[in-house]
Formats: structure tokens, C-alpha cells, sequence
């Protein structure tokens, strides 16, 4: 079975703001299917990196495979001078344990992106997760990072190991019989 920790609070705002221009940030990419231009965040590229921290909702330790940071996300490149790079941060407490950087984030449509994350295991408390959002400068000024969804994804911990074997499952039926 499948996890899913998406945004439920605030940490951080920044100079980050709702699709309205306020500060709810976590209620405009919580969603469970992305409604793109409806609810996001959004931020200006003022020639320094832009940081917003979003907690994320609790889910148990999973096995030790299939952990992704997923996110949907627009950019504008309205200078020319190239788009900014937008970064995301896994964070336990104020520690990063995964981190994805993204420099070529669509410029005409949402595009849902992934990644996966290699290593769980230094991750202790799966009730104290965080995604960072930083919009990376590039050159130019004012280009403007809008992300409509981020959750994290994993496997539930049980899900592999529940699993009867089919020589055993053939086995118990024929005793029953």
C-alpha cells in the first residue's frame, strides 16, 4: 500500500505567497491531484534564492525501497537571461536528509516531476518531515516560479513483507481441503 505525506502546515512563508498573493501556503499544494492554474505558490526571482518550508502530514517507517519526492511546477523566463532552478529539501526536524534540484522546470505547462530517494534508513521519526521549496536565482530578475502540488510518496512498511509466498499459499489450501 501506498503513503502519502503531503503539506499540513506552514513552517516558513518567505517572500512566498498563495495564488491570491497570501500566506496559506500549504492549502494551495496539498491537493491529491493537482488543479494547476486553481491553487499554487508562487514567488519572483529578486536575484537571490527564495525559501518557503511546508510540514508535512505524518505517515509510518516504510520498507526500504520506493520513496519519492514528487511535484508539479511552472517557471517564466521573463528577462531572457534563463530560468530559475527550483530545489526541493526533504528535511527530518532542520535535517536535510534528500535533496532534488530541477534546472530545466517547463516554462509553458505544470509538468509533474519525481525523484527518488535512494536511501530511507537515516530517517528516524517519519512524524517530523518538512519539504523545503527554495526558486534557485538565475541571472535574470523577476522570472516567477509557480509549484501547484508536492507530497512525498513511499510504500507502507508491511506491504512487502505481508506478502505468503505462492508455494505456501498452495500448500495451506491443500491441508484445508
Amino acid at each position: 500500500m501506498v503513503q502519502y505525506a503531503r503539506p499540513d502546515a506552514d513552517d516558513t512563508d518567505g517572500n512566498w505567497t498563495d495564488q491570491d498573493d497570501g500566506s496559506s501556503l500549504y492549502a494551495a499544494i496539498d491537493e491529491a491531484s493537482a488543479d494547476d492554474a486553481t491553487t499554487f505558490i508562487k514567488v519572483a526571482d529578486q536575484s537571490s534564492n527564495e525559501v518557503c518550508i511546508v510540514r508535512l502530514s505524518d505517515v509510518s517507517a516504510p520498507g526500504s525501497s520506493g520513496t519519492y519526492i514528487k511535484y508539479k511546477a511552472l517557471t517564466e523566463d521573463n528577462m531572457g537571461m534563463g530560468q530559475p532552478g527550483l530545489k526541493l529539501e526533504l528535511l527530518e526536524g532542520t535535517t536535510v536528509k534528500a535533496t532534488t534540484t530541477n534546472s530545466s522546470v517547463n516554462t509553458s505547462s505544470f509538468t509533474a516531476y519525481s525523484y527518488t530517494i535512494s536511501d530511507v534508513s537515516g530517517i528516524s521519526d517519519w512524524t517530523d518531515l518538512k519539504m523545503r521549496i527554495t526558486m534557485v536565482t538565475n541571472a535574470g530578475a523577476w522570472d516567477l516560479m509557480k509549484v501547484t502540488q508536492v507530497y512525498l510518496e513511499t510504500q507502507d512498511a508491511g506491504a512487502a513483507s505481508t506478502a505468503t509466498p505462492m508455494a505456501l499459499n498452495t500448500y495451506q489450501q491443500m491441508r484445508n481441503d
